[in-house]
């Protein structure tokens, strides 16, 4: 495959809204499918209803957040939408740690790695340039020294063992389908941190523009021209001179 092509075929990859629009788009098909599943098994509405809440809620919650960053309000409030977003993770991490405590497995272990990553690359991401990130000197922590490339291969390579282990164990075919669902999600949603991690450290290359820099080099070059100006008319005005004083010795010469 030549570069060209390579490029071609995963430029839809760099481009955060059709990034995010894909991850709105598996967000509501998961909850669906989920729930449909449910009322395929006869269960109640009451119990389908605490499905949502309880089963669906980080979903229900990644799809306010990525729906709100399509509008005004949410790019508005972007860095208070990304804290909520990492107290969330936080909070599925901890959790994860204490379902391994409860029930010793691999696909515990795995999960909670998983969720340890993702949370990791989400506050180390979203939270440079902020005022948390200044005030606390996150600069210096340890994970800074992982790059953007290495976090999202690290979410990838996670989220396919993980989607291994659950399809070797799993025996029902929602199961299966809703598990693959997932881990396009997992991997759709690491490539979003990826990319706003792309543009922070492009942002960052740029130098940045001074103030105090800029007022002095518009000093100076006005200054320069100020004093061209002075040179240009006290040249001019010595031959203009020059010339009178010709004329007027020439006049005379004449009498």
């Amino acid at each position: 495959m030549s570069k060209e092509e390579e490029k071609y075929e995963f430029s839809w990859l760099d481009n955060p809204s059709v990034v995010t629009s894909i991850i709105i788009m598996l967000i509501s098909f998961i909850i669906i499918l989920s729930q449909s599943f449910l009322v395929n098994n006869e269960l109640t509405t009451f119990a389908v209803m605490s499905n949502v809440i309880n089963h669906n809620s980080i979903y229900l919650l990644a799809l306010v957040y990525f729906i709100l960053i399509k509008f005004n309000f949410g790019k508005k409030y972007f860095n208070y939408l990304n804290l909520v977003l990492i107290l969330l993770y936080l909070f599925i991490s901890v959790t994860s740690l204490l379902t391994l405590f409860q029930t010793f497995s691999l696909i515990k272990i795995f999960s909670l790695l998983l969720n340890l990553s993702i949370f990791t690359y989400l506050f180390h991401t979203m939270l440079k340039g902020t005022r948390v990130w200044r005030e606390f000197g996150l600069s210096k922590s340890i994970f800074n020294d992982i790059t953007n490339d290495m976090y999202f291969y690290l979410v990838v390579v996670l989220s396919m063992i993980l989607l291994a282990l659950n399809l070797i164990f799993t025996t029902s075919f929602n199961g299966t389908v809703l598990t693959m669902l997932d881990s396009i999600y997992i991997i759709m949603f690491s490539r979003y941190i990826y990319l706003f991690g792309a543009y922070l450290d492009h942002k960052s290359t740029r130098p940045e523009l001074n103030l105090n820099d800029m007022k002095d080099s518009a000093l100076h070059v006005v200054s320069e021209i100020v004093e061209k100006t002075e040179e240009t008319f006290e040249k001019v005005s010595g031959e203009a001179n020059k010339k009178s004083a010709k004329k007027t010795s020439k006049s005379r010469g004449d009498k």
